[in-house]
């Protein structure tokens, strides 16, 4: 019996069916207030027709009142609309993979929708679980769901099974904000190099939008690429590098980074899954080079649909309820290896062993043995910290040289951070970490020094 497989992702719709990708398309629908129906694609129009089109639809079928109403109708139309296009074969069982966004009472919704439209459906995937079970993966996993409007990062757990661990959405990001971030950064390049601004009319704001992609890809690959506007025959056109385009968008990178680097545990080597079209960004590569030993998983889109349609799941009886599943078996799906890519960051980076820590503007040497962080820490070496300052434990952690690493171990009560990560019990940490303990707490960092600079500064280096 085929499965049919629907990934509910707003900035990738997707319908697959045994493994094969059928559609994939933003979820950007005409909402019905003009002459096109309700349901109609309309990404080409999204910057000429603003008032006349909706991209918030699937994130507000959680929405309570009027917001849930106008999404449920517009959810259905575009459904309508795709499953016209590509329906399922008779007798299919119907699955879908639904993203972070889409919270419990917005999947009951969601229910309802599919009733109406006559899809047998047996149940919902998690789509980060789904992906990560079709890799399978033999390491934790951290899922990035870039949406629309929300950015939002999923923890798997992995091994013989996979199941969902936890979830962070952050209050920013999106990717119609990072195209936002582009157009106003190009805007104000334009006006100041042409006197032309792109974005005083709707159709060169159209023009731009459009654009905005393919000359994401050629900053990636080349450097710098040429936005160009053309007007009346006549070409307004400013070239713009790849830092430009990075600098433009790094508030919403450090959104991402924030999720990602709140769900890892310090220092482990995870796997990233992350979307392709959020790595075809500029910078963003770059940014994730600092989860040095992690492997990067590129996902192309609809990678969780395809997945999904290859499984061999339950089927329902017509009295069982319609599940939703968060934990599945993890094996390598081969039909889907051509829709990822799979690489170790940081191969190139080879960070040197800490030798000191430093605290404001004084060095403490890390030795063979052990040296303790805290208030009363008891031992020598040791950095005594002041009274006072909240959320440091008397004897708060102890750095621990174990061969050539050194290793961090908790001790304290309210947690450990190392780069904005907290760590269980204990973690590896190299020269470059900054390990922050208490909250707001003291920061040190942790530095390597030469033979020389040791020497030089040896008479610092008091507990």
């Amino acid at each position: 019996m085929p499965l049919f497989a629907i990934e509910l992702n707003d900035r990738a719709l997707a319908l697959a069916s045994e493994g094969r990708l059928l559609s994939v398309a933003p979820s950007a629908v005409f909402d019905g207030s003009g002459p096109e129906p309700a349901g109609a694609a309309a990404w080409q129009w999204l910057r000429r027709r603003p008032t006349a089109t909706s991209t918030r639809h699937l994130r507000d079928l959680s929405s309570p009142g009027p917001a849930a109403r106008r999404a449920h109708a517009l959810v259905s139309a575009e459904l309508a609309r795709r499953l016209h296009a590509h329906a399922p074969l008779p007798g299919s069982r119907v699955w879908l993979a639904s993203s972070a966004a889409l919270e419990p009472h917005g999947l009951a919704i969601l229910l309802g929708v599919t009733r109406e439209l006559n899809l047998p459906v047996d149940g919902f995937v998690d789509a980060a679980v789904v992906s990560a079970a079709a890799l399978g993966l033999d390491r934790p996993a951290l899922a990035l769901d870039l949406g629309l409007h929300h950015t939002a990062v999923t923890a798997i757990e992995a091994g013989g099974r996979v199941s969902r661990r936890r979830l962070v959405s952050g209050t920013r990001g999106g990717l119609i904000e990072l195209y936002q971030a582009w157009m106003s950064m190009i805007g104000t390049t334009l006006v100041k190099r042409t006197r032309f601004d792109p974005l005083h009319d709707a159709a060169t704001e159209q023009q731009l939008f459009d654009a905005l992609p393919a000359l994401a890809h050629t900053a990636v690959a080349d450097g710098s690429a040429l936005a160009s506007i053309k007007v009346a025959g006549q070409s307004y056109e400013t070239t713009l590098s790849r830092d430009q385009l990075a600098e433009a968008a790094e508030p919403i990178y450090a959104e991402m980074l924030a999720l990602l680097h709140a769900l890892r545990p310090a220092g482990a080597p995870v796997a990233l899954l992350v979307p392709q079209a959020a790595l075809e960004v500029p910078g963003l590569r770059e940014a994730l080079e600092g989860f040095a030993g992690c492997e990067l998983v590129a996902l192309a889109e609809g990678f969780a649909a395809a997945a999904l349609s290859t499984l061999e799941l339950p089927r329902r009886a017509a009295e069982d309820p319609v599940r939703l599943l968060r934990r599945l078996p993890s094996r390598i799906v081969p039909p889907c290896a051509a829709l990822a890519t799979r690489e170790i960051l940081g191969r190139d980076l080879a960070p040197a062993p800490p030798t000191h820590i430093l605290l404001d503007g004084t060095t403490y040497a890390l030795g063979r043995g052990s040296l303790t962080v805290g208030r009363e820490p008891g031992e020598e070496p040791a950095i005594r910290l002041p009274e006072g300052l909240a959320g440091i434990s008397r004897r708060h952690c102890t750095f621990v040289r174990e061969g050539a690493e050194t290793v961090l171990v908790d001790h304290s009560r309210c947690g450990t951070l190392v780069n904005g990560e907290r760590i269980a019990e204990r973690a590896r940490v190299r020269a470059g970490d900054r390990v922050r303990v208490g909250e707001p707490g003291v920061e040190l960092a942790l530095i390597s020094v030469t033979e020389a600079s040791a020497s030089d500064e040896r008479h610092n280096a008091t507990a």
